[in-house]
């Protein structure tokens, strides 16, 4: 993985962004990927639990801004 992939040059008429450079991903030698992927998912992990404490916050705000005024039912 230490080199970038080569487009085949019989196919010079073909219209695909795949076969420019800028648009290919280089991921580095093996190393550096395993690196990359030893270090977690930390940012989808943050994103997640921001979420899910934004949705119990206003959960938590709706039940004592709406319900708890009203008194029991019945």
């Amino acid at each position: 993985m230490s080199a970038l992939p080569t487009a085949d040059e019989d196919v010079k008429d073909h219209v695909s962004s795949a076969f420019l450079p800028e648009n290919v991903a280089f991921n580095g030698s093996q190393e550096e990927v395993e690196k990359i992927v030893d270090a977690g998912p930390w940012g989808a992990v943050a994103l997640a639990g921001l979420g899910v404490t934004v949705m119990l916050a206003i959960w938590f705000a709706f039940f004592i801004f709406v319900f708890l005024p009203r008194g029991a039912v019945g």
